[in-house]
């Protein structure tokens, strides 16, 4: 998606900015870059600015479906006006909205439906209202680029994630079982297990925070492995916009799986608009899966005193004397090979 279409949804909402326009919708075309129609419009008398998007559906989605966020709302617009035999929803800024991140947002879900056009009207609406609800999920959170910490911590879920699908794992499949962004206790849900992935930058020791007394107990979820990323700062690696970039490539033949992978990353904080803010390099250093028990330091409910009832630690993984576990072996305790 190109800057000149900004441009021009821009001076749409400039030229429709008329207080004097009496009550109901003012739009005109944009160019679309699927095979949606697009308008730029405002509604009055309140004003506000608003894309409104056509989707060819059969049946009419109910209120219940539309979500809505901070600083935007969504709604089915009903105007003959617009087009007969059309149903039209509406993404409305609100007044106590940012302009630039609200414009950020129509701007992401116009390349979401560029790079879907072709998918059948109710499967691409579905999309849709997929990318609406990452975008109220991201909005509910702070806005700013991924500090450094996140960026590290992101860049190693996603350095497991491509080994899910390197080693044979579907990559619907392995974007499904990738909770990290949901708010998940462990970063992946595979089988009738899970992995947490812990990735450092350091040269010696792992030192790795473990957010809650729930993560490492495996007496809910079993098993349960820890993935160890160790990255290393190197000109020739990958900045984290790449390696999204290499993903996407990878899932660019599942579309369902490469809508659910970009709702994720939304989730986890990352827009493509701060790509330009993750210029450092990384390779991979190492990757070590440990199971979790016997000789791994950790604390989980059973095991701290009584009346402790939440915590947060941190471990050197490079202590443990917990022997390394294949990939092929983690797959079979998890019982998905």
């Amino acid at each position: 998606m190109t800057l000149h279409i900004d441009d021009e949804i821009l001076a749409s909402w400039k030229a429709l900015n008329n207080p004097g326009s009496g009550t109901g919708w003012q739009a005109v075309p944009v160019t679309s870059p699927g095979d949606c129609r697009i308008m730029a419009a405002r509604h009055f008398p309140e004003n506000d600015e608003a894309l409104l998007i056509s989707f060819n559906l059969e049946s009419q989605p109910s209120s219940t479906q539309l979500p809505e966020g901070k600083g935007f709302r969504v709604e089915k617009i009903r105007d003959e006006r617009l087009g007969k035999g059309l149903t039209w929803i509406g993404l409305i800024r609100l007044k106590s909205g940012s302009l630039e991140i609200f414009l950020t947002m129509v701007r992401d879900v116009l390349t979401m439906v560029g790079k879907k056009s072709g998918m059948p009207p109710a499967t691409l609406f579905s999309a849709f209202i997929g990318r609406i609800r990452a975008w109220q999920e991201f909005m509910s959170k702070p806005r700013a680029a991924l500090g450094p910490e996140a960026e590290v911590g992101l860049f190693g879920e996603l350095i497991f994630l491509k080994q899910l699908t390197d080693s044979g794992l579907s990559t619907f499949n392995a974007v499904e079982s990738w909770y990290g962004p949901l708010d998940g206790l462990q970063d992946f849900m595979l089988g009738h297990g899970a992995v947490e992935v812990k990735a450092t930058l350091a040269e010696k020791g792992f030192p790795a925070k473990i957010h809650s007394l729930e993560q490492l107990d495996d007496s809910v979820v079993q098993p349960i492995f820890l993935g160890a990323v160790r990255l290393s700062r190197n000109p020739s690696g990958w900045t984290l916009s790449e390696l999204i970039g290499v993903i996407r490539e990878l899932m660019s033949q599942d579309r369902q799986a490469l809508s659910e992978f970009d709702n994720r990353l939304l989730r986890a904080g990352y827009l493509d608009s701060h790509s330009e803010h993750y210029i450092r390099q990384f390779s991979v250093a190492e990757i070590r899966i440990l199971l979790v028990g016997g000789e791994l330091p950790r604390m989980t409910p059973g095991t701290v005193p009584a009346g402790i009832r939440s915590a947060r630690y941190e471990i050197d993984i490079d202590q443990s004397a917990s022997d390394e576990v294949p990939v092929a072996e983690m797959y079979r305790q998890l019982g998905i090979i």
